[in-house]
């Protein structure tokens, strides 16, 4: 299981959710979703990343399930507990 988060640096709930990410020692990769690379740019425009946090939980190649705008700790672990049972 891997976890691809767009996020920004101005983002207060992208931040918690940072930390979030960190204190449960998941993988994960950081996209920032402000950054101008036009590469970037062109990565969030095919995930239809319009909210912030925009969190992906990968499994494979596939994306398991995904969601949009604030997430807290307690959802977090709900998302492991339902689709990730053994992480």
């Amino acid at each position: 299981m891997k976890v691809r988060l767009f996020g920004s640096s101005s983002c207060k709930n992208c931040l918690e959710l940072y930390v979030t990410l960190n204190k449960a020692q998941v993988d994960y990769e950081y996209i920032d979703a402000f950054d101008e690379n036009e590469d970037i740019q062109k990565f969030c425009d095919e995930h239809n990343v319009e909210a912030l946090p925009h969190i992906q939980f990968i499994e494979g190649d596939e994306i398991v399930v995904e969601h949009k705008g604030c997430l807290t700790e307690d959802q977090f672990v709900q998302y492991l507990a339902d689709y990730f049972p053994t992480y």
